[in-house]
């Protein structure tokens, strides 16, 4: 077999092949990013809750 039998699409389909795994891991990099930045804004939440519930916690002692 010669470079003359090999289809023209066989480097059209390699370069589409990088191309989508490329973009899949960008996709799962971006998933990552979102889910860190859920996480460290549910631990804020978390941290303000935690600081309002004691704060009732000791108006609740001082009753």
């Amino acid at each position: 077999m010669s470079m003359t039998d090999i289809p023209a699409s066989t480097p059209s389909s390699r370069k589409r092949t990088r191309d989508i795994d490329s973009l899949r891991r960008e996709r799962d990099s971006i998933i990552r990013i979102l889910s860190q930045a859920n996480f460290s804004k549910l631990s804020s939440e978390l941290g303000i809750l935690n600081q309002f519930i004691s704060d009732l916690e000791t108006e609740l002692k001082g009753s």
